[in-house]
């Protein structure tokens, strides 16, 4: 096997590993936004007082 092709395969492997470790962690960080989102909208549903906020919290978090 020759050195010039196998340095490539092992360099493009070392940047796949990376990457999923990057998407990883933001796939992390936006399901936490998520949580934080949905926390902040369902005290909105139960808190406020003017019926056009409550409503439209509510119809938010059906879509999600």
């Amino acid at each position: 096997m020759n050195i010039h092709s196998l340095l490539p395969k092992l360099l493009s492997v070392a940047m796949s590993w990376l990457d999923a470790g990057n998407l990883r962690t933001k796939v992390y960080h936006l399901r936490d936004k998520l949580e934080i989102a949905k926390l902040a909208l369902e005290d909105m549903k139960r808190m406020d007082d003017l019926k056009l906020a409550k409503d439209l919290a509510r119809r938010t978090l059906d879509k999600l």
